[in-house]
């Protein structure tokens, strides 16, 4: 009888062990589940990679003003991304999102927002490609004078390789130019030009729907 309580003892201390360490481990346990969501569709990206990285505490007990990459891994079909690790010193987190004809995200994410036992899930939002290919011609001349400008006026224009809604000027008889830039896919974008002959200016505005992974023209003859 002695030795049987004594093993049933052993076995209760071995299962109170187990419990403290597992509810340890889950105090300390840091999990992420987000999505990477795309507005101008409306649907969650599949197959998109994300990468957690983090900014950790040197052998000489001072944070790294870089990153380290933590784990990485992709969407899956609803568009979620789940991470699992331990917590740590660390002085801040980063995510970066990248998928093939994407804009890809790199997100900075204070310590006080991921937290070990509270899960954290974020939405990021990323963005197909489209491309533009401008041309702008003076296809009937009047004389040196001839003045054109143009930018673009509407979508979105962050400086994509020119697209940004910077104005650009022509000038004289034979003035002909091209631009071809990136910018978000699956948008109205809208150019808007003016142009003066023989003293008279006139204002035009050009509007097309630019298609994700696709490139859309404008050509401009004044």
């Amino acid at each position: 009888m002695g030795i049987c309580v004594k093993h049933r003892f052993l076995v209760y201390v071995s299962i109170l062990f187990l419990l403290i360490s597992c509810d340890k481990d889950k105090k300390n346990s840091i999990h992420i589940e987000g999505k990477i969501f795309d507005p101008n569709t409306s649907e969650y990206v599949e197959d998109a990679e994300v990468i957690i990285a983090a900014s950790k505490l040197s052998s000489g007990g001072i944070f790294s003003s870089g990153y380290e990459d933590i784990a990485s891994t992709s969407t899956d079909a609803n568009g979620t991304f789940i991470f699992d690790f331990s917590e740590d010193k660390f002085a801040g987190y980063q995510i970066r999102v990248s998928k093939p004809d994407y804009f890809g995200l790199i997100k900075d994410i204070p310590t006080s927002d991921i937290q070990a036992g509270i899960t954290f899930s974020p939405t990021y939002n990323i963005y197909p490609i489209g491309y533009i290919n401008l041309k702008i011609r003076n296809v009937m001349p009047y004389d040196t004078n001839d003045l054109v400008s143009y930018s673009y006026t509407s979508g979105y224009l962050s400086g994509y390789d020119c697209c940004d809604n910077t104005l650009i000027q022509g000038h004289g008889l034979f003035f002909a130019d091209t631009v071809f830039c990136k910018t978000h896919g699956n948008q109205n974008v809208a150019v808007t030009y003016n142009v003066t002959k023989n003293g008279t200016t006139h204002i035009y505005t050009q509007t097309k729907y630019c298609s994700a992974f696709d490139t859309t023209y404008f050509i401009i003859d004044y």
